[in-house]
């Protein structure tokens, strides 16, 4: 494969060890994925991976990113690239329809400049530090959506330059340009992530059904007709309708190594185009090998005369600079300002709710400190409570103790009662044989058994009132044991 060589030229990692590990990673996906075999542009993500992690992983992660992320992009149809073209077309007249209506102006078609960024994923277009940047976005994702988003971003940074243009190679030039000097890849990723959310995967998904149908559409009319696609609006048929390299290696002009940057991708990318046309019907792909190489020297004119034209422009816009230099660092300076003022206002009320916040706090803490000595005070009080609570009880239980005491005496008087009332019996019947004597001993002695009934009947009313007295109970409404007992 030739694109070998061209393959960052110089990089001490692609060596000739490197090269040859770049040959068996394309080699080995090609008999990997036969319906892909090799197209151009894969160089360039193979040599990328390379340069980061061994030959077995990057030949892994490569399988992963063209299979699963850009499935159908680089098949012989490369039907994928070519929907894509059309939905970026669409939504570059939704969100810049000016900027298109200056370029349709001039005959500059979308597909010429996006096409190149979509294919190649912005290797060799942008600067390393922002490709790596929107790779990490693309691999985190999980889909092509941040494709989208960095073209949006470079159309809203570089759109009103291109507006100044008046030709339609000093807008391509000047486009190509710009975007490999776009350093700042902080910018470009914010710009791309921040200011384009509404560009979704599932708005993109909708669009693409949109979009594939009249795609295979045309490849129908175009396959029972056996002659390329020539509508105004599907240049990117016309530029992706063919494999680039499937196992034959691609021709490319002499002056392909003089060139650098985008220019000479773009200029690979075209030359690639007129050698590896796979068509089944041979006086078909005569044809279109005639056309192809018409529209080759075409472009190729128009490719030198535009390197011309953008070395004037580049010559006209330094000068243009340094007159303007001043004007727009008074305005960016005035901007500057007036974002300070702005942050230092957002800064002062940030301090105003901080201080706030820190008084609500503040309040906060005193009412859970007091909250905190109430709930102390309390529990305190509670196991006075408690401790008085037990005190009584205490005292509760020695009553009832005693008073089971009295009981069991009152027990023992009433049997000593009984006894009596039984030995008063006895005695009664006695009076009427006992002598007068005896009688006045028995009356004697009954007046002491009145005064023992007397004193028994005085503790048994006491027992009984105490009985009848509601007992006191426990915390828990139960009376006493020893008053049960």
């Amino acid at each position: 494969m030739q694109d070998i060589p061209r393959t960052f030229p110089g990089h001490p990692a692609l060596d000739e060890h490197g090269r040859d590990s770049l040959r068996r990673i394309l080699t080995a996906y090609a008999r990997h994925n036969p319906s892909v075999g090799y197209c151009q542009a894969m160089n360039y993500f193979a040599g990328l991976l390379l340069l980061l992690m061994p030959e077995e992983n990057a030949f892994w992660t490569f399988v992963g990113i063209i299979d699963d992320y850009f499935d159908g992009y680089y098949t012989e149809e490369m039907i994928e690239s070519q929907v894509d073209q059309l939905v970026f077309e669409e939504l570059m007249h939704e969100i810049f329809p000016r900027l298109v209506s200056h370029l349709e102006f001039m005959g500059v078609q979308v597909a010429w400049v996006s096409g190149p960024w979509f294919l190649s994923i912005f290797i060799n277009m942008l600067p390393w530090e922002s490709v790596l940047r929107i790779w990490d976005v693309l691999l985190f994702e999980g889909n092509r959506v941040m494709l989208f988003r960095t073209a949006f971003a470079l159309m809203e940074l570089y759109g009103p330059a291109l507006l100044t243009t008046k030709d339609a190679g000093d807008a391509v030039t000047l486009l190509q340009s710009l975007a490999g000097s776009t350093f700042d890849s902080s910018q470009l990723v914010l710009t791309a992530c921040v200011g384009f959310l509404a560009i979704t995967e599932a708005r993109l998904v909708e669009l693409r059904d949109k979009h594939r149908v009249s795609v295979l559409e045309a490849m129908e009319e175009r396959s029972r007709q056996g002659k390329v696609w020539k509508d105004s609006k599907s240049l990117a048929t016309k530029l992706y309708s063919f494999k680039h390299d499937k196992g034959r290696d691609g021709r490319s002009s002499e002056g392909d190594n003089s060139l650098s940057g985008s220019a000479s991708t773009f200029d690979d990318f075209l030359c690639g185009l007129s050698s590896d046309a796979e068509l089944d019907c041979l006086p078909d792909l005569q044809d279109q090998v005639v056309w192809l190489k018409v529209e080759l020297c075409r472009l190729l004119e128009e490719k030198r005369s535009a390197i011309l034209r953008a070395e004037e422009l580049e010559t006209a816009l330094m000068e243009m600079v340094k007159q303007d230099n001043r004007r727009e660092l008074s305005a960016k300076i005035e901007k500057l300002e007036q974002e300070m003022y702005g942050l230092r206002r957002t800064l002062a009320e940030k301090k105003e709710q901080e201080a706030a916040m820190l008084e609500v706090l503040m309040r906060v803490e005193q009412e859970q400190k007091i909250t905190e000595e109430a709930r102390v005070i309390a529990e305190k009080e509670a196991a006075a409570q408690r401790r008085e609570f037990d005190s009584l009880r205490e005292k509760y239980d020695k009553a009832m103790g005693l008073i089971a005491q009295m009981e069991k005496r009152v027990v023992m008087a009433e049997s000593m009662l009984e006894a009596t009332a039984q030995y008063q019996s006895g005695q009664t019947k006695a009076q009427f044989v006992e002598p007068p004597g005896a009688v006045r001993n028995q009356s004697t002695t009954g007046e002491n058994t009145g005064r023992g009934i007397g004193r028994l009947t005085f503790g048994l009313g006491w027992r009984d009132k105490g009985k009848g007295r509601p007992e006191a109970g426990d915390g828990n409404g139960n009376t006493g044991g020893a008053a049960d007992t």
